[in-house]
């Protein structure tokens, strides 16, 4: 294993890279099928140990997992890994992926290798994900099942929201599924406790193997005073500065008051800023600068003033660091972004937050929340300033920072998380059931709003995706409060903030519309947003500057083409052709899922071939629902009235051109109006389930997946009567499979509270997820291949 680790991940053009030996553990353990928890010091080779066991088994053909979704607590970590990695998982001929917010490349999983954040993964498997619509959301889960899990820097899961959720999503997935938890600062007794409940393995390296890795050598002296411009001008020795503070404001300020003091210079630093309000492309412009910047053997000078955005995981390396106090755990993340690579020397200099005997311990802890978050501030503080000036780094001052400061509270606060555990499950089990999740309790308390710039919204096409600035809802409520004490404003008439009204109707062509607010709560109470340029501004170096007028409006990101928000387009299609086609793209996809149907054979005692067998069963079911009568007289009327064309076949999908405003108009009435089939088709073949499936851990899944593969949370049927003819077309398209369905009629509506209930059962969820997401994908995917046939783009499962 050893050589094929050299083999695998060393660049031809670079000296070969030799693994240690706590990595070729995590990959036997890996493949053996246990679960494992890393402890491994910041700069140790933590992605590559990540990656190893996934490339391998993929290299020597193993059973290992279908995909690898690596998840991480910051986006710029997930950004800089995916770039860094793109060039090692490319030569193995597989597709890496990236998943964000602000870059929702891969919003079901579709990857071979998905880097995400660890709210992306945690909201998907809520029910809630952050980059598809609620509809939608029961297609990404289904990837979790045989995939390799990778969770980052766990440590800096929160207590209280993400961190049960993980928990819960390990026990209830853990038959299907393998994890690799990472840490380079929690406490050895949370990683002890973590292990027994994940009935993993721990491994951590051993003093000789720590002792093998790199030699960097750091000194750390602790300041009473806060940090200044002045500090940083002091501290700057003409190579790579690194200054990261707790909050953006301070971020921004100390930008303009340390550009002041240079500009007498006769040679000027390059200084930039980086946090989490600002665009998106001025972010990714200014990362592409850090990595050119602060790279292995940079010989550049810069000065970077950041906020926790670059705290952990970046390879990035600073000759000083600048930092304001902050919890022990993330001071030590700090601290390995300075003298990183081998036989590299840095400074780091940590700085009060106290004015005087107040002090400001935001965002980490707040004089109204946890006194336990307050201690740990207050007990780092105690540590550094009982250290000598210039006091070396060691492992060992890292083990006692991390015993004395985190352990007590932490352990404390994993064993009342897993006592508690139950209730989260319930919580958990109930949104993925009704849809009704908040993922400000389940993922992720600070809930961000995302702001246009724009002075008139009217003017906003939102397909050509506007530019976006997100910032934390507790912020946007102190700035609207301050403006509105400052009695400057009446909101309705200044048309200063607008928010969206989104239309009753999901049909084509209805378009959003934007009313000025009329009090301030009603901004608090949208996810978008619009400020006008005269309350807001933005800087090209420091972002989001709230209270400051200016002229910068957000951009579009894509030209007349653009695709954001694109209306969808249908050729005509019968439902021979359409479920055909849908079967077709099954087959093809089966690779992609050949670890998970193992594992739900396994579970269910079946072969991996009857679970395959299973899912395209279920595939070439969903649409049964569209051959009722009324349906069929629907589309046949469109056909006839708007298309002109006379048909005699059943149809799935009718002709529609989605940027014929004439047709988007007669697509909305009620005469052309479309019923329901997705409930229908799932009521009308329940009986014939039931016999044929006796075990109802198998029938449930089939039929959960047909009712849901247009909406992840229906649960109704309405009255259906099928057109003559339309059992022989059912049983004419299952060619190769043998079953002869048999549907029957429904006269009134039905509810499906008793079959979703069943899905509290983990391994009725699993096999439903499976189920939908093959199929769903199957279907868009169909879909976009036929009209491509015929030239025309379009795509949609919505219909």
């Amino acid at each position: 294993m050893k050589e094929t680790f050299v083999e695998l991940l060393s660049n031809k053009n670079r000296k070969p890279i030799k693994p240690y030996d706590f990595q070729l553990r995590v990959a036997e353990l890996l493949l053996k099928g246990r679960n494992v928890v890393l402890t491994a010091p910041t700069g140790s080779g933590k992605t590559m140990t990540a990656l190893f066991p996934f490339l391998y088994a993929r290299r020597k053909e193993l059973s290992f997992a279908d995909r690898l979704i690596y998840a991480l607590p910051l986006r710029t970590l997930a950004s800089s890994l995916y770039e860094s990695t793109k060039s090692v998982i490319s030569r193995f001929e597989l597709t890496s992926t990236i998943q964000m917010g602000n870059q929702p490349n891969d919003s079901f999983f579709e990857g071979d290798v998905i880097f995400t954040t660890i709210d992306q993964l945690l909201s998907s498997y809520i029910g809630l994900p952050y980059g598809t619509s609620k509809r939608s959301a029961n297609i990404s889960p289904g990837a979790l099942i045989g995939s390799y899990i990778v969770i980052d820097e766990f440590h800096l899961l929160s207590f209280r929201e993400a961190l049960p959720t993980f928990l819960d999503m390990m026990d209830r997935l853990s038959p299907y599924i393998r994890f690799l938890v990472m840490t380079a600062t929690a406490p050895q007794t949370v990683v002890q406790t973590l292990e027994r409940h994940l009935k993993g393995q721990a491994v951590a390296l051993t003093k000789e193997e720590q002792n093998m890795l790199p030699n960097c050598t750091r000194y750390i002296t602790w300041s009473n005073v806060p940090l200044s411009a002045s500090e940083i001008v002091r501290k700057h020795q003409g190579g790579r500065t690194l200054v990261v503070v707790n909050r953006v404001e301070k971020a921004q300020q100390l930008f303009f008051q340390l550009d002041e003091q240079l500009s007498g210079a006769n040679i000027k630093p390059e200084v930039k800023v980086l946090h989490s309000t600002m665009f998106q492309d001025h972010r990714e412009e200014v990362e592409k600068w850090i990595l050119k910047i602060f790279s292995k053997n940079s010989t550049e000078e810069g000065i970077l003033i950041a906020t926790q955005v670059v705290e952990a995981g970046l390879d990035i390396s600073a000759d000083v660091l600048l930092t304001d106090l902050c919890p022990a755990n993330s001071l030590i993340q700090r601290i390995g972004r300075c003298a990183r690579f081998p036989d590299e020397e840095g400074n780091v200099y940590v700085y009060s937050v106290r004015e005087g005997d107040e002090y400001n311990f935001l965002p980490y802890a707040s004089k109204n929340g946890d006194q336990q978050d307050i201690k740990i501030m207050l007990k780092t503080e105690e540590l550094l300033q009982h250290l000598p000036p210039n006091a070396k780094m060691t492992p060992e001052l890292e083990e006692t920072w991390i015993s004395e400061v985190h352990e007590p509270i932490d352990q404390k606060r994993i064993t009342e998380t897993i006592r508690d555990l139950f209730i989260r499950s319930k919580e958990i089990t109930n949104a993925l059931i009704t849809g009704n999740a908040d993922t400000s309790g389940l993922v992720r308390s600070i809930d961000n709003v995302s702001i246009i710039l724009h002075p008139d919204p009217k003017e906003l096409d939102l397909r050509k995706k506007p530019q976006v600035v997100s910032i934390s809802r507790g912020r946007l409520r102190y700035f609207l409060h301050t403006l509105a004490e400052d009695n400057k404003y009446q909101w309705e008439e200044s048309k200063l903030v607008f928010i969206p009204e989104f239309p009753d109707s999901q049909d084509y062509g209805e378009e959003i519309q934007w009313r000025p607010i009329k009090r301030t709560q009603e901004a608090l109470q949208v996810t978008l947003l619009v400020l006008a340029p005269q309350i807001a501004n933005y800087h090209n170096i420091v972002g989001l500057l709230l209270g400051e007028s200016g002229l910068t409006y957000s951009k579009y990101l894509l030209d007349e083409s653009g695709t954001a928000f694109e209306r969808y387009s249908y050729l005509r299609e019968t439902y021979m052709e359409h479920i055909k086609e849908v079967r077709d793209v099954h087959r093809k996809e089966k690779e992609k899922y050949s670890v998970a149907s193992k594992y739900i054979a396994s579970t269910f005692q079946l072969s991996a071939q009857k679970v395959d067998e299973l899912s395209e069963l279920t595939t070439a079911l969903h649409d049964v629902g569209k051959l009722g009568v009324e349906f069929q007289r629907k589309v046949r009327l469109w056909q006839a009235d708007v298309k002109n064309k006379q048909e005699h076949e059943f149809l799935a999908h009718t002709d529609f051109d989605a940027e014929n405003q004439f047709e988007r108009r007669a697509n909305n009435k009620s005469s052309y109006k479309r019923p329901p089939h997705a409930g229908e088709g799932a009521i009308a073949l329940q009986e014939w389930v039931g016999k044929e499936f006796r075990d109802k851990k198998i029938a449930v899944p089939l039929l959960v997946a047909i009712l849901r593969h247009h909406n992840a949370f229906s649960e109704r049927s309405e009255p259906i009567v099928f057109a003559k003819g339309a059992r022989e077309h059912v049983i004419r398209s299952l060619q190769g499979l043998h079953y002869e369905p048999f549907l029957k009629p429904q006269n009134e509506s039905h509810h499906f509270d008793n079959l979703v209930t069943w899905l509290q059962d983990r391994n009725v969820l699993a096999f439903y997820w499976y189920l939908v997401r093959r199929l769903r994908l199957s279907d868009r995917r169909s879909q976009q291949n036929h009209n491509n046939k015929l030239g025309l783009e379009g795509k949609n499962d919505e219909v």
